[in-house]
């Protein structure tokens, strides 16, 4: 059962919509109990952490023993305490160890390419803002009213 995590109860129907079959938001419950709560007590089997930080520590606390947790993201710029001895096995991955590989680079953006061409992968757009309007659209990344990354974009 797939569990989306979100800190604003806002976004649930986005990651409702997007497969999550539940979703804990963090601006009402708990990460580890709203977890162990779902599934039945055990917690869950594999974490995907794209924030890091000291948030991991919930997320590892959601995980069950012996259950994988994914540190694959670096949006907090605060440190990521060690897991000491939680009985999950974290797996860092950084993929821009591989982006010096130009071969490796090329498959990326090949698959990358296809699946948003044949509409496997969506990106989410959260507004679309002109040109000119590019230091709102950073007001806006900056205060964190966004759902995403910033790009701009000339044609």
């Amino acid at each position: 059962m797939p569990i989306g995590v979100t800190r604003a109860t806002a976004r649930s129907a986005e990651l409702l919509a997007a497969g999550a079959a539940v979703v804990i938001a963090t601006d009402r419950e708990n990460v580890a109990d709203a977890a162990h709560r779902r599934t039945g007590g055990t917690g869950v089997d594999v974490v995907l952490d794209l924030v890091r930080g000291p948030g991991q520590q919930d997320l590892l606390a959601a995980t069950r023993p012996g259950g994988t947790l994914v540190a694959a993201g670096f949006l907090d710029p605060r440190p990521t305490p060690d897991p000491g001895d939680a009985p999950v096995t974290v797996v860092d991955y950084r993929a821009f160890d591989h982006l010096v590989d130009p071969s490796v680079v090329r498959r990326a953006a090949a698959f990358l390419d296809a699946g948003v061409r044949l509409g496997a992968l969506q990106p989410a757009i959260d507004q679309v803002f002109a040109l000119d309007d590019v230091v709102a659209a950073h007001r806006r990344f900056d205060h964190g009213l966004h759902g995403g990354k910033k790009i701009v974009v000339t044609l």
